[in-house]
């Protein structure tokens, strides 16, 4: 399956909305979001958030909406339950980006994603729909990368790509990718048959 560059980079910026954290292999850690959240109390908790970025030209780019958000001061950060982005386009269909919870840093640089990652864009007339799904994605903005070492489902109109043990992606230019383990990739052509793949660690 072939995306373009602006798909990927859409659906993975996620760190420009203002959700950031980091957890990095051999790097620094943050707790799973699963457990026992974070050390001590949150020193206050907002109900109802939603929160609306625009451009240097006062255009609307981004929507942000979550339930419950929790400050914790020790860790500089917050917490968001069920999250809910729109991207905002002005000549393609938005994107809305769900998740179970997010992590989210002061400095609003490095972003976690947790749970039921979901990112989906409709289709119009010059591309069909786009869904991309794991249950944990990390964004780190400031260089243009993010990366998972979960289960990874990409579906394109007929086509979809899976990857058993995630993916990396560097999204400026030069843009590269990688996915880790087994490998599985179906292509469905104008002439309605279907080309399946299956290789390990593929690039």
């Amino acid at each position: 399956m072939t995306l373009t560059r602006r798909e990927l980079a859409i659906a993975l910026l996620l760190g420009a909305a203002g959700l950031a954290a980091w957890w990095y292999r051999g790097g620094r850690e943050l707790p799973g979001l699963s457990g026992p959240l974070l050390p001590g109390q949150p020193d206050y908790v907002v109900e109802q958030v939603t929160a609306l970025s625009m451009s240097a030209t006062g255009t609307p780019e981004r929507r942000l909406y979550s339930p419950l958000l929790r400050h914790y001061p020790d860790r500089g950060g917050s917490v968001l339950e069920t999250p809910v982005l729109h991207l905002l386009e002005t000549d393609a269909p938005d994107w809305v980006i769900r998740a179970e919870r997010a992590w989210v840093a002061e400095d609003t640089s490095e972003v976690l994603l947790e749970g039921r990652v979901l990112a989906e864009r409709a289709a119009d007339a010059s591309s069909p729909a786009l869904r991309i799904q794991t249950s944990e994605l990390l964004v780190l903005n400031d260089v243009g990368y993010a990366e998972t070492d979960r289960f990874v489902e990409l579906e394109r109109g007929a086509d979809w790509l899976t990857s058993i043990d995630g993916m990396q992606l560097w999204f400026e230019e030069p843009m590269r990718s990688r996915f880790f383990g087994r490998v599985r990739q179906r292509m469905q052509s104008a002439t309605a048959t279907a080309t399946d793949h299956e290789t390990s660690d593929a690039r």
